[in-house]
């Protein structure tokens, strides 16, 4: 077999994933984010479609909490598709523990709010308030890491460049196995025509996104080195997308899904 389609045991062994994409439109951005060296406030973003929803927690002038929500911040698309723009919010309404009464919800418009994602866990943060201007980076905020260890049965499509007679778009299956010990991560994978291949890396998680780095090594001779980032997880298995590296100028990109 191709050394190449050892890659596919990579990313099958690398993860597996969940009955669909969550968010359909792209990288998935609904996530906790914050600044990790300011402490005490943040933002709630949740995507779907090119609208993203934005909660955001800081302080007044007093030191007390204010809460503000751009509802709708939409893609500007074009070039600047990770880019989200909109109308912030503040709101008020009914005391939280008496009789809600919605026509006492109250809505007035403070400013506007601009998030750049550079990346799938950065993004720059820009907005107003009654004419105080703020600009903010930010990152998924983590407070739990997954463990991929299990066994999975998962399915991947691939394309190679630089590879001579192997490169081209293909699509693959596996079974795979592996076994996570905090940050350290092994994948043993079984391809179906019996090539078996080794991945080890580390494993980093940023907010709900996971990433691994490390090398690759294949009964049929196969070696390099490997990313796969995106990795998201749910009780079912896992989605990813990764990058190889086979040396000599032979690449791979591709993306896998696998379920338990």
């Amino acid at each position: 077999m191709r050394r190449l389609s050892a890659a596919i045991s990579f990313v099958l062994a690398v993860c597996s994933m969940p009955s669909e994409a969550a968010n359909t439109w792209g990288t998935d951005l609904s996530d906790m984010w914050w600044n990790p060296n300011e402490s005490g406030w943040g933002a709630n973003i949740a995507h779907q479609g090119e609208i993203v929803f934005l909660t955001l927690y800081v302080y007044g002038a007093d030191g007390k909490v204010k809460w503000y929500v751009g509802p709708s911040l939409a893609s500007l698309g074009g070039n600047s598709t990770f880019t989200f723009s909109g109308a912030l919010y503040e709101t008020t309404g009914p005391y939280l523990a008496g009789t809600f009464n919605p026509a006492n919800v109250g809505i007035r418009q403070v400013g506007n709010a601009t998030i750049n994602f550079d990346g799938v866990d950065h993004a720059t943060l820009i907005y107003g308030v009654d004419g105080a201007n703020v600009s903010k980076s930010l990152e998924r905020q983590t407070f739990r890491s997954n463990n991929l260890s299990g066994s999975y049965t998962g399915a991947a499509i691939y394309t190679t460049t630089g590879c001579g007679a192997n490169s081209g778009s293909y699509s693959n299956y596996s079974q795979f196995v592996v076994n996570q010990t905090g940050t350290s991560v092994s994948i043993a994978a079984s391809i179906s025509n019996g090539i078996g291949c080794t991945y080890s890396g580390t494993y980093t998680q940023t907010g709900r996104m996971g990433g691994i780095v490390g090398t690759l090594s294949c009964t049929n001779g196969g070696r390099g080195t490997y990313r796969a980032f995106e990795i998201e997880a749910s009780y079912q298995g896992f989605f990813l997308r990764y990058n190889a590296d086979y040396g000599g100028g032979c690449t791979e990109t591709g993306r896998v899904g696998g379920m338990k």
